[in-house]
């Protein structure tokens, strides 16, 4: 699908969302709609709303935790893109249950942490998770919250992997970072956890390549906020070269004319960047699916959870730091 078409398949899954949900929210609309042009799917309302009664009518498929609006939409898609549609909700509720086993307290969040959870041993999975959460939170007390649980899960997945390791790489790539003119906050705590997916080791070029890629964007004239950020570990993990870049810097420039993006400028980049790194990626699954699937699942991940918590004011950055 080349930019005009993707363009116009976009805006009309735009207008039906807002057709359907009036319109109130307006990142969620451009998220939703970026998924189903993604799938290469037309929007229909009818399908979406039916699946989030069931999950919230307090029936047998209900969820434990009431889901906030957006959550609930993002969900209900993740369920309607499953060949089997009630087996993967009871893997949720199941995998859920295994991550209050170990602790982590009941919130939306670890509902989307459940998605990532190694059915074949979920609660061997769930302790690692928690482990790794646990070494962050000491770590990093200030910033370390529920939204870190679905990337501490998918941090885990493998049962070979070392949390305290992990931890100290994790705040080793956030301080360093800092100290590259990234602002500190959940996205950059976000960012610092994907360099991690492919090694727990430091890798002083990967930091460098993360730095280079927002410079690039920053030198085509793209306004990199704080939300991007985990779309750079993306990129880094995607191995995206310049000719791709150029690509995402195009079609961002395309995006950010159309009427929908008028109030929501910062959203057309990570719907670039969604667009033309799984292009890339499926291109590259011909070679290895394993980067195909976490590339992916980071993807929703990150958009699970675009607005990350409460942002700290970068004013006492410097003391916060001081004090980890």
């Amino acid at each position: 699908m080349n930019n005009e078409q993707f363009i116009k398949a976009f805006q009309d899954n735009y207008n039906r969302l807002f057709n359907y949900t009036g319109g109130h929210d307006i990142k969620l609309m451009i998220s939703i709609a970026g998924k189903y042009t993604l799938a290469q799917k037309q929007f229909s309302g009818v399908v979406l709303q039916k699946i989030i009664e069931e999950t919230q009518d307090g029936g047998e498929k209900a969820l434990p935790v009431r889901l906030e609006f957006s959550t609930s939409y993002k969900l209900a898609f993740h369920l309607m893109q499953q060949v089997d549609r009630d087996k993967e909700l009871n893997r949720i509720i199941a995998n859920d249950q295994a991550l209050g086993q170990v602790h982590f307290k009941k919130t939306t969040k670890r509902i989307i942490g459940a998605l990532f959870l190694d059915p074949s041993n979920c609660l061997e999975h769930a302790k690692r998770a928690k482990q790794l959460f646990d070494e962050m939170n000491r770590n990093q007390r200030f910033l370390t919250s529920k939204e870190d649980i679905p990337y501490a899960v998918f941090l885990t997945a493998n049962q070979d992997v070392r949390p305290k390791v992990q931890a100290d790489t994790i705040i080793k790539y956030y301080r360093n970072l800092r100290s590259n003119k990234f602002t500190m906050g959940n996205h950059l705590q976000a960012l610092a956890q994907i360099m991690t997916v492919y090694s727990e080791d430091y890798n002083k070029i990967l930091l460098e390549y993360v730095v280079k890629l927002r410079e690039g964007l920053i030198e085509q004239g793209v306004n990199v906020k704080k939300l991007h950020y985990p779309y750079l570990g993306v990129l880094a993990l995607a191995a995206t070269d310049g000719e791709k870049m150029n690509e995402i810097v195009l079609l961002h420039n395309q995006l950010i004319e159309q009427k929908v993006f008028k109030n929501a400028k910062d959203y057309a980049l990570v719907i670039a960047i969604q667009k033309i790194v799984q292009e890339l990626v499926e291109v590259n699954n011909l070679i290895d699916i394993t980067a195909l699937t976490s590339i992916l699942n980071i993807f929703d991940i990150a958009d699970f959870i675009l607005d990350l918590g409460p942002n700290i004011p970068t004013g006492i950055a410097d003391v916060i730091d001081f004090f980890n």
